[in-house]
């Protein structure tokens, strides 16, 4: 017959958290332990103090509401970017179709001039976004 008789309940743990410490704060460090907490997204007050005391690190995420807005702006205008280009196909292929060769060497002309004033905001805005990038970088670490 085997010594272990099995009484339900949890199974032992190998390594039981058994002593136990009381922390006292007054208001003002109570203030910076919450906002502590509330910039490295703890939830766990007990765990969070342990970490701090044995020095674990802990990360503590900013969000950027700029960083956000630039990217959503910059999706827009990619989106943008890829109709002009449909659209930009359709046209030279309507011009082709329906005009005689003077007219539509006219017409593409003019839509020659647009496409350099585009390539011209296209390059200000990969070198706002390389500006951008450099900056959050210089923040992130």
């Amino acid at each position: 017959m085997t010594d272990f008789i099995n009484k339900g309940g949890r199974p032992p743990v190998a390594n039981k958290c058994s002593h136990h410490v009381k922390v006292s704060f007054d208001d003002l460090e109570w203030d910076d332990l919450s906002r502590m907490m509330e910039r490295a997204d703890a939830t766990v007050k007990a765990t969070f103090i342990k970490q701090l005391i044995f020095g674990k690190p802990f990360k503590v995420l900013v969000t950027d509401k700029s960083l956000l807005s630039y990217c959503s702006k910059l999706s827009e205008f990619f989106a943008q970017y890829r109709t002009v280009g449909v659209n930009y196909n359709l046209i030279v292929k309507t011009l082709r179709e329906n005009f005689t060769e003077k007219k539509a060497m006219t017409l593409l002309y003019k839509l020659e001039k647009a496409t350099m004033e585009m390539v011209k905001i296209t390059t200000d805005v990969m070198a706002l976004s390389e500006k951008f990038d450099e900056q959050w970088l210089q923040k992130s670490r």
